[in-house]
């Protein structure tokens, strides 16, 4: 498995204050953004930061435990290496947080697991995202 970090998803406790921090007062432009679901902010070539709801983030997770304050996303090119990843990370030693499943906020395929650091990562196969040869993020419509 090789290491790469596509997205830091920021577990924000106020999506819309977060929103105006970033944007409007900083002045960085978002890549996409879904008022109160989530706003996506291109941090170089190939990467992203994600701003996403604590409760959100907590019920995406779903096992009750501690809410990470951010996750590391790491972004695959189709469901079975999801799994394999998954594997992967458990055999050396990593806790699975939420199995591979369809997830409630977009089309695909995702998992988290933490590693034993407490390091949370979400493992993620989404069809409408995607980083073209330049780096760049692209995102299909939702529903298409």
């Amino acid at each position: 498995m090789d290491l790469r970090v596509d997205i830091i998803t920021l577990a924000v406790p106020d999506l819309d204050e977060a929103h105006a921090f970033y944007v409007k007062r900083l002045g960085w432009h978002p890549a996409l953004a879904i008022p109160g679901e989530v706003t996506f902010l291109r941090a170089g070539p190939g990467r992203m930061v994600g701003l996403f709801g604590r409760r959100d983030l907590e019920r995406d997770v779903g096992d009750r435990e501690r809410v990470p304050p951010f996750d590391l996303g790491q972004l695959f090119d189709t469901p079975a290496e999801v799994d394999t990843a998954v594997e992967a990370m458990v055999a050396a030693g990593a806790k699975v947080r939420k199995p591979p499943q369809r997830p409630e906020f977009f089309e695909g395929y995702h998992a988290y697991v933490e590693a034993p650091d407490g390091t949370v990562w979400e493992l993620v196969y989404n069809p409408g995202f995607h980083f073209d040869s330049e780096g760049a993020p692209h995102f299909a419509p939702p529903g298409g």
